[in-house]
């Protein structure tokens, strides 16, 4: 196992921070409070690195909340958000851009 947090995973192109490294990091060089630790435990974080062939202008990251998979994407055109609820009983997603008010989105 390598002591680096960025680890390439599977196809040689996804890499992944490994939460309970950062946790031991951030424990030597500070008192974590209680709460920041949990989230950290659970953190699950993703990036993927850009590919302009799909017309990215960033890498992709993902990110897992409650269980649910959030990822991010700027492209050339567009802001690519996705959420994947597949793991959750979740029916709807309530979301809400730039203040304008907050908009259900059915999952199933």
């Amino acid at each position: 196992m390598t002591s680096d947090p960025l680890d390439a995973l599977g196809d040689g192109g996804q890499h992944t921070l490994s939460a309970h490294q950062l946790l031991g990091a951030l424990a030597l060089i500070s008192d974590l409070d209680p709460v920041i630790a949990d989230v950290l435990r659970n953190l699950h974080l993703r990036v993927y690195p850009i590919n302009p062939e799909t017309g990215a202008a960033t890498d992709y990251i993902v990110l897992d909340l409650h269980g649910v998979s959030i990822g991010a994407l700027r492209r050339d055109h567009d802001f690519y958000l996705h959420a994947d609820t597949t793991e959750t009983p979740d029916r709807i997603i309530a979301f809400e851009v730039n203040g304008l008010g907050e908009h259900d989105h059915p999952t199933r």
